[in-house]
C-alpha cells in the first residue's frame, strides 16, 4: 500500500499543481504571495484532510445506527451526501477563518472577495491531493493497474477542481466580510458563503451517489463536474474584473503625476485577464522585472485608496501610502515605464 501512495502522490501533484498555477494565474492585479498560497494549499491537504477523516468517520457510525449495518452502500452513499459537506466544507473553511484573522493582524493580505475566492480554491486543491492520493492507492490495491488508473483519469485529470470550486464559496464570504465596515456583513458574509459551499458540495455529492451512481451515468457524473468547474472560473473572472475596475478608478486620478495614460490603459486592460498577456506586454519595453514592479505599487497604491473610500483611516495607512508615493516616484526617476512607449 505504501509504494501505491507513492505513486499515487507521484502522479497526481503535478496535475494538481497545474491547477494551482490556472487559479493563482487569474489573480492579475495584486498576486498573493506565494508562501502564503503554499500555506493555505497546507491546511487543505493536512490539517482540513486529517480532520475531515476522523469527522467523516464519526458521521458514518451515525448515519449506520441509524439507518442500520446492513446495507453498506446506503450508510457510504449517505454518508457522501449528508455528511461529508458539512464536515469537509467545515474543516477547509476553518483554513480561511484563521487566515482572516491573521490578516486583520498583521499580514494584511486577505482584501477583498478575489483574494478569498483564490485562498478557498488552493485550500480546495490541497484536501483534492490528499483525498485522492488516498482514494486512487485504495482503488489500486483493490482492483490493480487498470483501478488505479482509471480513477486517477475521473477524480484527478476530469474533475480536479471539485473541492476548489466549493471551498472558493466560503473564500468569497470571508473576502467580503474582510473588506466591509459593516458588522452584519462581516457576521453573514462568511456564514453565507460556508452554506453555498456546503450546498454545492452536497448537490454534487447526492447526484453522483445516489441520482448517477454506477457507469451509466458517468457522463453525466462529469456534466456535473465541469459545470461546478464553470461557476468557479466564472466567479473568478467576474471578480478580477471588479477588482479591475477599483484599479482604475484608483489610479485615474494619477495619471500625469505618478503615471502615463498608456501605462494606465495597459495596467487596466481587459486582456491582463489573459494568461501570459501582461508578461509579455511589459516585456517589449524596458524589461518584465522593473516594469511589472512599478506596476505592483500602482496596483497596491489604487487598493489602498479603496480602503480608504471603505472608511478605513489610521497612520499605518498614511505611511504606506507615503512610502508607495515614493516608490512610485523614484521609479519614474529612474524612467522605468510599462511597457513599450
Amino acid at each position: 500500500m505504501l509504494v501505491l501512495l507513492v505513486i499515487a502522490l507521484t502522479i497526481i501533484a503535478p496535475t494538481v499543481f497545474v491547477y494551482f498555477l490556472v487559479i493563482k494565474g487569474t489573480d492579475r492585479y495584486e498576486p498573493e504571495p506565494f508562501w502564503l498560497l503554499t500555506l493555505t494549499f497546507l491546511w487543505g491537504a493536512v490539517v482540513a484532510t486529517m480532520t475531515a477523516i476522523v469527522g467523516n468517520a464519526i458521521g458514518e457510525g451515525a448515519v449506520s445506527a441509524a439507518l442500520g449495518a446492513g446495507d453498506e452502500a446506503l450508510v457510504r452513499a449517505s454518508t457522501a451526501s449528508f455528511v461529508a459537506p458539512l464536515v469537509e466544507e467545515t474543516t477547509k473553511g476553518f483554513g480561511l477563518l484563521v487566515l482572516w484573522l491573521f490578516s486583520s493582524l498583521w499580514l494584511r493580505e486577505l482584501d477583498g472577495a478575489l483574494d478569498g475566492a483564490i485562498y478557498g480554491g488552493v485550500i480546495g486543491l490541497g484536501f483534492t491531493l490528499t483525498e485522492d492520493v488516498l482514494y486512487v492507492a485504495s482503488a489500486g490495491a483493490q482492483g490493480g493497474a487498470e483501478a488505479f488508473t482509471g480513477l486517477f483519469i475521473l477524480r484527478t485529470v476530469l474533475s480536479g477542481l471539485g473541492h476548489a470550486s466549493f471551498t472558493a464559496m466560503t473564500g468569497l464570504g470571508v473576502g467580503i466580510a474582510a473588506e466591509t465596515s459593516n458588522g452584519l456583513v462581516k457576521l453573514i458574509a462568511p456564514i453565507g458563503g460556508w452554506m453555498a459551499a456546503v450546498g454545492l458540495h452536497f448537490v454534487h455529492n447526492f447526484l453522483v451517489s445516489f441520482m448517477f451512481a454506477g457507469g451509466a451515468g458517468i457522463g453525466i457524473k462529469l456534466l456535473v463536474f465541469w459545470t461546478f468547474d464553470l461557476l468557479f472560473f466564472v466567479l473568478i473572472v467576474c471578480l478580477a474584473v471588479r477588482d479591475r475596475s477599483i484599479v482604475m478608478r484608483g489610479l485615474v486620478d494619477e495619471v500625469g503625476r505618478l503615471l502615463h495614460p498608456k501605462e494606465l490603459q495597459r495596467t487596466t486592460s481587459y486582456w491582463m485577464l489573459m494568461p501570459f498577456w501582461n508578461f509579455f506586454s511589459l516585456s517589449n519595453g524596458q524589461g518584465y522585472g522593473q516594469s511589472r514592479k512599478k506596476q505592483l505599487a500602482l496596483v497596491e497604491l489604487a487598493f489602498l485608496k479603496h480602503r480608504r473610500r471603505r472608511g478605513e483611516r489610521g497612520h499605518d495607512l498614511d505611511r504606506d501610502e507615503h512610502a508607495l508615493r515614493g516608490e512610485i516616484h523614484q521609479y519614474n526617476q529612474q524612467n522605468v515605464f510599462i511597457g513599450p512607449r
